[in-house]
């Protein structure tokens, strides 16, 4: 990871604690199935040693779906899944690994990473700048607040 990279995910995490908001992510799959390539596997450290791999799958063996196509900027084992079909989609769906399953994960975020941006998922969060600006309230109002402004609107 990058200094940048690190600083960025650092960042995130900071005023998110500070605002009080997690970031959530909004839209749908568009079913391109183009986050089945670029894979970056972790089994405790990132995987850069095909040694780490093949132990990964000895102790795994679902994870011998993901075929080393390359390395990454930093040196890191980059896979690609060979469960996708001719038409994008995954052959194996219902029983997708929840590396797949869980995609995308605040977890990306908050290491400073992005959602490709040709996929249909987003992060969304709220920033200083939305507070300043009022754009978004701080915090969520309680939900005991809002039903007694309710019933004081309804009484009326």
């Amino acid at each position: 990871m990058d200094f940048i990279q690190l600083y960025r995910g650092l960042f995130r995490r900071f005023r998110s604690f500070v605002l009080g908001r997690d970031v959530e992510i909004v839209g749908h799959c568009l079913f391109c199935g183009k986050c089945c390539h670029d894979i970056l596997l972790k089994d405790g450290h990132w995987l850069k040693k095909m040694r780490d791999f093949e132990k990964l799958c000895a102790r795994e063996p679902e994870h011998k779906r993901f075929i080393p196509t390359g390395r990454g900027d930093l040196g890191h084992l980059v896979f690609r899944c060979s469960m996708q079909g001719d038409d994008g989609l995954c052959v194996c769906y219902e029983n997708r690994l929840p590396l797949c399953r869980n995609y995308p994960s605040e977890s990306i975020y908050y290491k400073g990473g992005w959602i490709r941006p040709d996929c249909g998922f987003r992060f969304k969060s709220t920033t200083f700048r939305d507070i300043l600006m009022r754009r978004r309230q701080l915090r969520m109002p309680k939900f005991s607040d809002v039903l007694k402004q309710e019933i004081k609107q309804a009484d009326k």
